[in-house]
């Protein structure tokens, strides 16, 4: 192996198995890679070896890939009682005869382990996050995809003991549903409003009862469970909403969360686009929202080449955010606001509002007319994928730029100087799932770096290489907007760029904000039995 490789805090010691105490020995292969699942006291773990430079601990110094290592370990393993019994692989090495990748893959889908070094599928494979093993896991580019049918399959309702709980049969344990909780969550129209679906009573003030004395249920998977209150009040409930409270289906609904699709500059060939007339309709405003949600952009084609068209486009999405430089707006390069968007000059991929505290959802661009000149070609990036090819190229680059905040500012024009109610990281990542969410990213813009030198320095080191991926063609998709195309693509995700050019342009455009832009995809993609369970529920 050309030079050694180092992952720090790829297993912390006091969570290595007491198994490899007595470490086989005289095993020296410099060029191999191991790959090891072994026994813990949470269970059944897979961990890495690379010769004996990427897995230092006090316990044992290193593990090679040869029969008798292999062996060795075996018989050890073969004495321990893993938590997880149906696991029967207790062991398996595999060896790479050549140099270890710079980046080594998951070997397993079901063995995880400190994610620095692993693959992105496993992000997307993995039911849990190896939190004991490394806390930085709470942070991830893309949402893990789970089956809520499956999650929900072993639990079932239980009524004992005068209180209602939710069984779950794989890890044989009950789980007691508050009855604060469910009085909280009737939807009978004395306890919420049938017509705006907000609460009318306060469980928190201790004058509603909250003492379940009874509960039916017509099956304890499905159909309706009634709950029966000690002052005789009567709630009724979906069983899968009480099961399904929590499940990824629930808080995908709630937040707009969909699989996101990834693309290149590959994206040429087929990119996302919908026909105007289309987007007149429910069920193209839906396919136009899901793309925007899926890809991050869409190009609405043979629309009327006016700002009113366009103006009219945004206003059936949601309202037009009104900013320092206006509502909607419709402008040519003369610099008449002292942004570097009125110039004619080079623009590199960024996003838009880093000075806000809430950036803008969606940003509308509409080229009117060119005429005397040329250039001007648009790019966009998504900055999901630049992201991820970070996680995986360099983990502690990512987790720099996940943690590190950054001021920006807007103060070109008189009277104004705009900065976000506090320093935002470059990528912000959902607090509850871990998944990133937002990209925030204009250097134009950038004010401090909130930290002290020792860590800007890193942070310098980290954004370089973010820097260079978003900068990579490759990852760029260049094209010229034409009189009669509007594009629209998530602030929050796709990076939008501008060669110079000459002559002179007008454009026009607006911002949406992004709960505006979430709500109208909600509203045009969701049926209404789940409308309601990912809304009013708690």
């Amino acid at each position: 192996m050309s030079g050694r490789q180092t992952v720090p805090h790829l297993v912390r010691s006091s969570l290595l198995p007491k198994v490899f105490a007595s470490p086989p020995q005289n095993i020296h292969n410099p060029s191999s890679t191991a790959f090891i699942r072994c026994a813990t006291p949470t269970g059944i773990y897979m961990y890495m070896a690379v010769a004996n430079a990427m897995f230092r601990s006090p316990l044992w110094n290193h593990l090679g890939s040869t029969a008798a290592g292999k062996l060795h370990v075996q018989r050890l393993l073969s004495n321990t009682q893993p938590i997880f019994a149906a696991t029967k692989r207790i062991i398996n090495i595999r060896h790479n005869a050549t140099a270890a990748p710079s980046h080594p893959q998951r070997v397993d889908q079901d063995g995880p382990f400190d994610r620095r070094g692993g693959s992105l599928r496993a992000w997307q494979t993995t039911a849990k996050p190896d939190h004991f093993l490394n806390s930085d896991a709470l942070r991830h580019p893309l949402p893990r995809v789970e089956d809520s049918a499956s999650s929900s399959s072993s639990r079932s309702l239980l009524y004992e003991g005068g209180e209602l709980k939710i069984y779950d049969g794989v890890e044989n344990r009950s789980i007691r549903v508050p009855g604060q909780w469910l009085r909280d969550n009737c939807a009978c129209s004395q306890c919420r409003n049938t017509d705006t679906a907000q609460r009318q009573i306060n469980v928190l003030k201790g004058s509603i009862n909250t003492t379940v004395s009874n509960v039916h249920m017509e099956d304890a998977r499905r159909g309706q469970v009634t709950v029966t209150f000690s002052d005789g009040h009567q709630s009724a409930y979906s069983a899968q909403v009480l099961l399904n409270r929590r499940s990824k289906k629930v808080t995908r609904s709630r937040t707009g969360v969909v699989p996101m699709k990834l693309w290149t500059a590959d994206i040429a060939s087929a990119r996302p686009a919908v026909q105007y007339t289309d987007v007149q309709s429910d069920l193209g405003m839906s396919r136009l929202l899901a793309k925007i949600r899926a890809f991050g952009f869409c190009v609405v084609e043979d629309m009327p080449a006016t700002p009113e068209a366009t103006e009219a486009l945004l206003n059936s999405i949601g309202p037009i955010r009104n900013t320092h430089y206006g509502a909607f707006y419709d402008f040519t390069s003369d610099l008449t606001m002292k942004d570097t968007a009125y110039t004619s000059e080079f623009l590199e991929p960024h996003t838009d509002n880093t000075y806000f505290t809430e950036p803008a959802g969606i940003q509308a661009l509409h080229m009117l007319s060119h005429t005397q000149g040329s250039g001007g070609e648009s790019s966009l990036t998504d900055g999901f994928n630049a992201a991820t090819q970070l996680f995986v190229q360099d983990r502690e680059a990512y987790l720099t730029l996940s943690e590190v905040g950054v001021y920006a500012h807007a103060s070109g024009n008189e009277g104004i100087s705009i900065q976000p109610s506090q320093a935002f990281p470059v990528l912000n990542h959902d607090p509850e799932e871990g998944y990133l969410s937002q990209v925030r990213w204009n250097n134009a813009d950038r004010a401090g770096i909130a930290a002290d030198f020792d860590v800007v320095e890193k942070w310098y080191a980290a954004a370089e290489k973010f820097d260079r991926l978003l900068s990579d063609k490759n990852n760029q998709y260049w094209f010229q907007l034409k009189p009669g195309q509007t594009l629209l693509f998530d602030n929050w995700r796709v990076l939008h760029g501008r060669n110079e050019f000459t002559g002179k342009r007008r454009m026009c455009g607006g911002y949406i904000n992004r709960d505006d832009f979430i709500s109208r995809y909600r509203m045009t993609n969701l049926g209404k039995e789940d409308l309601e369970v990912s809304t009013v529920s708690g």
